[in-house]
């Protein structure tokens, strides 16, 4: 039996031990990091460009951001830049051949089963994917928050689509297998031009193709379970939309 000092004695060490950290912490050496920046793609901007921008291989920067296509990159993509000293905020633009609808969209993914559609209104007279993206970051959504964005030809091309960076990670948003598309311009009083209608309309006959996604699951935002919301808006030609699919 051990005395009642030397318990107590015992119980001294062990304290001593346990608030020094001791007992409890084990010592892992830091993981070194390479020094470099994180770029946000913006409009415009092609992996080609943005590597010529830095001076970095555009395979160094495809291997550490592992991605398998150069062309494959979207609008608000935060990329690795090893050794880039400082952040370019504006990187040349740099054309690229237009290629099909197909290229643009990309080949079918099977990481998500993606059922419905989502059309939205940017209830803006103007504006881009990076416009977008810079907003929805700073409200805290991470990010462009939808996946194609249709310009209007203020702020990008009229019925330009602009792939954002959650296509091309295959990212859902808040409602799961659901693709957000948004067209920029307010349709509570503007009308969608032709050209919009145009790239709206083969951008769904690709993607409904692809993910066999019926007619009858494409929607516009306030068709959503449990939103009060006007979007996009009583102009939003839904209808004549959905009867060209039909006829396709």
């Amino acid at each position: 039996m051990m005395k009642t000092k030397e318990i107590g004695f015992l119980w001294l060490i062990l304290s001593v031990l346990f608030l020094s950290g001791c007992v409890t912490v084990s010592y892992h050496p830091a993981v070194m990091q390479p020094d470099g920046v994180y770029h946000i793609v913006g409009s415009g901007q092609t992996l080609y460009g943005i590597s010529k921008a830095y001076g970095v291989d555009i395979k160094e920067i495809m291997r550490l951001n592992n991605i398998s296509n150069p062309r494959h990159i979207g609008v608000g993509e935060r990329l690795f830049i090893p050794r880039a000293g400082a952040l370019i905020e504006r990187v040349p633009y740099i054309p690229v051949k237009p290629g099909s609808l197909e290229e643009l969209v990309g080949p079918k993914q099977y990481r998500i089963k993606w059922r419905t559609i989502t059309l939205h209104h940017s209830a803006t007279l103007e504006g881009n994917a990076e416009i977008f993206d810079r907003n929805h970051r700073r409200r805290g959504l991470g990010g462009l928050a939808y996946h194609f964005v249709i310009g209007n030809g203020h702020g990008s091309g009229d019925g330009e689509i602009e792939v954002g960076w959650r296509w091309r990670r295959q990212k859902e948003t808040i409602r799961k297998a659901d693709i957000q598309i948004c067209v920029i311009g307010d349709f509570t009083c503007q009308e969608v031009t032709e050209a919009q209608f145009s790239s709206l309309l083969q951008l769904l006959k690709v993607l409904t193709r692809q993910y066999s996604i019926p007619v009858s699951h494409i929607r516009r935002h306030k068709d959503a379970p449990a939103k009060a919301t006007s979007c996009p808006g009583k102009n939003f030609p839904l209808e004549r939309i959905l009867a060209e699919l039909r006829k396709a």
